[in-house]
């Protein structure tokens, strides 16, 4: 069978499993894509993008709610006070007794120690200390820490609007274990990285492979765990946390 052919019927069979006519609009594919080499061309692009996001932040926290509470994030909104004290609350709500953060700098932002103290819960950061014992020794320490935690606190690197979801990417005092090892895994979100689409943010992570020349491991997290068995009964927490929480620091 001629391929092009074969590839209408089967795009026209798709078509109507999804219920629709008649083909889609041409859609305008930018020069700048995901794969492309083109330093200047992608830098113009994300430059775009970031304005984009600068005008429609109100909208793009909007969508991120909407969608996020779909994918079954317990999502609140708060200032950057009351961010902290809503993870204190979670944490003592869930009668925790250990919990671990990221370096990420918005934990700080926010004053998360500060929150805790007075509390008997356990706040523990995870960072290597470079006057301390080897960072194997270290990550071996934190590993253990990381199975045993109630809760794992982390930034995020950008929530994407469109599907509810949160990347973060690997890097110092950064470990994505933290957001997959507790059995609770607490993601805080600033307005401004919030992004509209995945395409949005390959481009962003593109950017940086061509102005770094390597990119470290990055987690797309969609909400809770799950995980379905051969009888099709869906298990919340077998692969990961089985529950997350989306804290928008307005």
């Amino acid at each position: 069978m001629d391929q092009t052919r074969s590839r209408t019927e089967f795009l026209e069979n798709v078509r109507r499993a999804l219920g629709r006519t008649s083909p889609p609009a041409d859609i305008e594919v930018p020069d700048a894509t995901a794969f492309s080499d083109d330093r200047d061309a992608v830098g113009k692009r994300t430059e775009s993008i970031r304005r984009d996001m600068d005008t429609r932040v109100a909208d793009l926290v909007e969508e991120l709610v909407v969608s996020a509470e779909a994918a079954e994030w317990i999502v609140h909104r708060a200032g950057p006070s009351d961010a902290a004290l809503y993870v204190r609350k979670v944490a003592e709500t869930l009668e925790s007794t250990s919990v671990l953060r990221s370096g990420h700098a918005l934990l700080d932002e926010i004053g998360l120690e500060e929150a805790f103290e007075g509390s008997a819960i356990a706040l523990q950061r995870i960072a290597h200390d470079d006057s301390g014992p080897r960072r194997d020794v270290q990550r071996a320490k934190f590993r253990e820490d990381m199975i045993v935690a109630d809760i794992g606190v982390t930034g995020v690197d950008h929530a994407i609007a469109e599907t509810g979801s949160v990347s973060i990417a690997a890097g110092r005092g950064v470990s994505r274990l933290i957001s997959l090892l507790p059995p609770v895994h607490i993601a805080v979100v600033s307005p401004a990285q919030i992004v509209p689409s995945l395409d949005e943010l390959f481009s962003f992570r593109r950017s940086e492979f061509l102005q770094r020349g390597s990119l470290d491991y990055t987690n797309i997290i969609s909400g809770p765990s799950r995980s379905g068995d051969i009888e099709q009964t869906l298990i919340k927490g077998m692969h990961g946390p089985r529950e997350v929480h989306m804290v928008i620091v307005d």
